[in-house]
């Protein structure tokens, strides 16, 4: 009699939940049409990393063009197997080091190889250098991860990973990819904002439920306009990109920030990893920091990312390439020498001299990405580093 009775009530909650959830689905379809993920542009659906570059695509890139090889990679064609006089160099990195806004033959990777290249052949060795860019926009350590793993099956000599200070940050931003694999901004919600930026791991059931689910939706958009408080939900990108500023902010000027400390742990947590594989694998390593745009106008005592970067850089025993120190170093060059460059930017918030606004139009397009110029200069700085971690003299 209990066990029949218990088996009524099963019965009498499975069918009311039963109800409930299509009755639930039955209405938020009423608004919210479920699709498939479908890969449309230069990027598709990859089960570890939530998305990967297309192989052999050829398409534009922000006023640019770009393509890859067959192997999905930013480049030329490499073959899986290692020439006999090649040295590799695995790059791993974001939109920087993919090069937004560039040609292919203008990112630091393209540059770096040709730098290399003619260094060898100046001293008349038979060594071809190849630099594998493994970059796509979007990437956070987090994709980085697997593309290292990945990566060795082409033996690299060197790793070189490329970071910037916004993989750092916790909050999201209302990211151009959406569009280009076919998702609507409006069907993620925050959660799945974080995991398109790589800050964890996407589920594999929450990409099932997106696609089958219009009450999954329903529930991911609530979520993002409580957190976003944005009762209608038309403003949600635009809040999370204020919010990525704000954040920026703080991690240039309030390095001790709750939320900032919490972000420093994930990010570096994610880095370490990568850098275990390559201890793992006794491949030399090379940690690049790109800087916000607007860092090299604030004085040298709020570059607290770098300086937490290159302390973990000195824990781990890697090498450490700084551009912000690089672009300082110009600023005080274009100054005549004279002075430092904190009494640069004192005269530039002055009005008197506009070395800083030159040479920022001239590296950088917007609040991160490199010109062609930049990328020149990250070749230059990482040139000589790469040299000594591959113990070429």
């Amino acid at each position: 009699m209990y066990l029949r009775t218990l088996g009524i009530n099963a019965l009498l909650c499975i069918t009311s939940i039963s109800i409930f959830l299509g009755s639930a689905e039955g209405l938020a379809r009423l608004h919210y049409e479920p699709q498939e993920i479908k890969a449309s542009g230069s990027h598709e659906y990859d089960k570890d990393k939530f998305y990967r570059l297309k192989a052999n695509f050829h398409g534009p890139n922000w006023g640019a063009k770009f393509s890859t090889n067959s192997h999905g990679f930013r480049g030329k064609e490499i073959t899986a197997a290692k020439p006999e006089n090649a040295v590799r160099v695995l790059v791993l990195g974001d939109s920087v080091a993919f090069g937004l806004g560039v040609e292919d033959n203008e990112t630091f990777p393209f540059y770096l190889e040709q730098a290399l290249n003619q260094h060898f052949a100046e001293l008349e060795k038979n060594i071809l250098i190849e630099v594998i860019n493994t970059a796509a926009s979007g990437n956070s350590p987090f994709q980085e991860y697997y593309d290292v793993k990945r990566g060795l099956r082409f033996d690299p000599d060197l790793i070189v990973l490329q970071v910037t200070l916004n993989d750092i940050l916790i909050e999201p931003t209302a990211n151009w990819i959406f569009g280009d694999i076919g998702i609507a901004e409006e069907e993620l919600g925050s959660e799945s904002l974080d995991y398109l930026l790589g800050k964890h791991k996407l589920p594999y059931y929450d990409y099932l439920l997106r696609q089958n689910s219009a009450f999954y939706l329903f529930l991911k958009d609530m979520n993002a306009r409580i957190r976003f408080e944005d009762p209608a939900g038309k403003n949600i990108p635009e809040k999370a990109t204020l919010k990525e500023k704000d954040n920026a902010l703080l991690l240039v000027k309030e390095p001790e920030n709750k939320d900032i400390k919490e972000a420093w742990d994930y990010a570096l947590n994610q880095i370490q990893k990568i850098v275990d594989i390559a201890n793992e694998n006794d491949i030399p390593f090379v940690l690049f920091v790109a800087p916000f745009s607007f860092q090299p106008g604030y004085y040298t005592e709020y570059a607290h990312p770098q300086r937490r970067f290159e302390q973990f850089a000195a824990e781990n025993d890697i090498y450490f390439a700084d551009l912000l120190a690089t672009i300082w170093q110009i600023i005080v060059e274009r100054g005549g020498g004279q002075k430092d460059v904190n009494q640069i930017i004192t005269e530039w918030y002055e009005g008197s001299n506009d070395i800083l606004q030159d040479l920022h139009l001239e590296l950088f397009f917007d609040s991160v990405h490199l010109t062609a110029t930049g990328h020149k200069l990250t070749a230059d700085l990482l040139t000589p580093i790469v040299l000594e971690a591959l113990s070429f003299q």
